[in-house]
């Protein structure tokens, strides 16, 4: 069989940069192991193939694949997705699509933005909890000091991913990590996370108020250019601990800086009552197209 793909650089508007995924159409005879295959084929950190909804509040229906496994739900596939539907036609006009993964329904809006269109998605309610971890650990996992490690708490975080979130107490701290990937697959695999996201505070007075990197050894990706969930996990771990009395907030971030693949991450939470919404927003650029021989 032929299958029709895109290959599209997700948090950027500029082919080569961001995060990669490819984005396979007509998915659905499409067997799960062979999905898997493909995913190991095209050696990206994810590839997300579209597939009919399962359920009537959605437009369509994406199945996202590691190098490794199936995940639930990820975050710069997500915005690939979006991107790769609304470049076919599928949702030509469109201020709203709705895509169902495995943690239900996520909603991408379609946004006009001065420096161009912003995909932006709502993660999955946050959870947060403390993984045990000695700071000694955390900063061995990292190849860092223990003095590089921020004042902040170190929490497992998930907007519908779980990673290890750790705080820097520098940008040039962060730039710095040459991580012991081994540790960071033998420790968060033992906590329940793929990797660890860490961040730091530019203070540089630009517009972009943070830097992360993130690191997935447990599902076969070293360093991930620019991580969606990650991004969601920090956003949700900055609204709790830095800004618990504020209703609603917002601030730009980078990432992929340290490996050539710079991206821009727009962030946002609001509370609507005791619960928090994250919202990851992002540009795309489709930088392939083909198709698949099967």
């Amino acid at each position: 069989m032929l299958k029709d793909f895109l290959q599209v650089d997700a948090f950027s508007s500029r082919p080569l940069f961001g995060n990669p995924a490819a984005v396979v159409f007509d998915g659905d005879d499409i067997p799960t192991p062979l999905m898997q295959k493909i995913a190991q084929e095209m050696n990206l950190s994810e590839t997300v193939f579209i597939c009919t909804p399962t359920v009537p509040d959605a437009d369509y229906r994406a199945r996202i694949f590691t190098p490794r496994s199936e995940l639930p739900f990820a975050g710069h596939p997500t915005i690939a997705a979006a991107h790769a539907v609304l470049a076919r036609d599928l949702g030509k006009g469109r201020g709203l699509l709705r895509q169902e993964c495995g943690i239900g329904i996520i909603p991408v809006e379609v946004l006009a933005h001065p420096a161009g269109r912003l995909l932006r998605m709502t993660q999955g309610a946050p959870k947060a909890r403390d993984p045990g971890l000695p700071r000694a650990t955390v900063a061995r996992m990292l190849s860092c000091a223990e003095a590089d490690l921020a004042d902040a708490p170190i929490e497992v975080v998930s907007t519908g991913a779980s990673w290890l979130v750790v705080e820097l107490a520098s940008q040039a701290a962060l730039s710095a990590l040459a991580p012991d990937l081994g540790l960071i697959q033998r420790e968060c695999a033992a906590i329940g996370a793929p990797g660890v996201t860490a961040f730091a505070e530019k203070r540089d007075g630009s517009p972009v108020r943070l830097r992360l990197r993130t690191f997935a050894p447990g599902e076969g990706v070293a360093e991930d250019p620019v991580c969606g969930s990650g991004n969601g996990s920090v956003c949700a771990f900055l609204a709790r601990h830095r800004h618990a009395g504020d209703a609603a907030g917002s601030y730009i971030a980078e990432q992929g800086i340290e490996i050539g693949r710079d991206g821009e991450i727009h962030a946002s939470w609001r509370r609507d009552g005791e619960a928090l919404r994250i919202m990851i927003a992002g540009d795309a650029a489709t930088v392939a197209s083909g198709q698949l021989h099967l």
